[in-house]
């Protein structure tokens, strides 16, 4: 798993611990509320939850990290992804789920931004990516204001309340920030 530490702005990105499991597996078994964020419409046992961190923590392609409030040490949220072990210069996103509490304050912002600047600098990572439900419309347009663009639509590729959902894949190039005509350009 990779274990960088990531601060700015009071917070904190850094690996989840076992310790920290009890918290993520709540928020993934609140299917109503992170559904979009976890895609699970079924809650999932500890074990399952466990399990996941366990392959995370065996692969130096994959992180999985937790979203702290610094001052407070409040965890706020979970970022899961993997930098992508062939092409060198890609990582994908799979999963941001930020607290209800905590969202439409930034955090979510601050943690693209935050993972674009290390995969950037220290990954030398050029393309980030990231897949959405297209019926997760506050989604959508959470990563289209992160500078992320449509790249491609697969079809039925996850079921959620016993219906086939389409995934919108998004990406984003590094090396021209939120440049979207720089992103179109090497698609």
């Amino acid at each position: 798993m990779i274990k960088h530490h990531l601060e700015r702005d009071g917070l904190l990105i850094a690996p989840v611990t076992e310790g920290d499991l009890l918290q993520i597996w709540l928020w993934y078994s609140d299917v109503e509320r992170y559904k979009h964020a976890t895609g699970l419409d079924k809650p999932i046992t500890f074990e399952k939850m466990r399990d996941k961190y366990m392959e995370a923590r065996c692969s130096r392609w994959e992180f999985f990290f937790k979203v702290v409030e610094k001052q407070h040490g409040i965890m706020l949220g979970v970022v899961k992804g993997r930098v992508h072990y062939l092409l060198k210069d890609e990582a994908w996103i799979s999963s941001i789920l930020i607290d209800e509490a905590y969202q439409g304050a930034g955090v979510g912002h601050a943690v693209v931004s935050m993972l674009e600047e290390y995969f950037r600098s220290v990954w030398l990572i050029r393309w980030l990516y990231t897949g959405v439900l297209t019926s997760n419309i506050a989604g959508l347009e959470f990563w289209r204001s992160m500078g992320f663009m449509e790249v491609r639509k697969t079809r039925y590729q996850i079921v959620l309340n016993d219906r086939p959902e389409d995934i919108v894949i998004m990406a984003k190039n590094l090396e021209c920030g939120s440049s979207l005509r720089c992103a179109c350009a090497d698609l």
